[in-house]
């Protein structure tokens, strides 16, 4: 008999697991379902919102501005050629000429480079300390005082051991 209730368990226990998962299924099913149109809504307004857009913007229109553009780039280029024409400059260039004033203005350089500039020269005018009568900047460590307080890592004062409660 114990066996038999034991059977009816087991086949009762099956059948609600088999009807929890089919119910998961269901849901599972439904959530689906559910997020499927979600998606096609998207993808309705998104549709809807790149056809209004491409009703604003022509490939003609686009190929033309691109025309336009490669125009003004080469009208640039030209300018730039025009304006960097040399004039006046002779079709025989001695290069030994060139370079010996090449090398004159280096020497130039070198020479401007390791002298001293007036403004850092010492100034060739009297004393105006020893004019002026001024004491002597002094020299050394101050001297501590004897009453002051002790300080903290931080360079507070300390607070007296009295005054610390235990």
């Amino acid at each position: 008999m114990q066996v038999l209730l034991e059977v009816m368990y087991e086949g009762q226990r099956d059948l609600l697991s088999n009807q929890t998962y089919n119910l998961d299924q269901l849901a599972f099913a439904s959530d689906r379902i559910k997020d499927a149109q979600h998606t096609m809504t998207a993808m309705k307004a998104a549709n809807k919102e790149l056809k209004g857009m491409m009703k604003t913007v022509r490939i003609e229109d686009i190929d033309s501005m691109q025309d336009e553009m490669m125009d003004l780039m080469d009208v640039s280029n030209e300018i730039q050629e025009t304006l960097g024409r040399s004039y006046n400059v002779p079709d025989d260039i001695d290069e030994e000429e060139l370079m010996g004033e090449l090398d004159a203005l280096e020497a130039d350089m070198d020479f401007e480079s390791n002298s001293v500039p007036s403004y850092l020269q010492p100034d060739k005018e009297t004393d105006l300390d020893s004019e002026l009568n001024l004491p002597a900047a002094p020299s050394g460590h101050a001297a501590v005082l004897a009453n002051r307080q002790q300080e903290d890592e931080l360079g507070l004062p300390t607070v007296p051991h009295a005054s610390i409660r235990t």
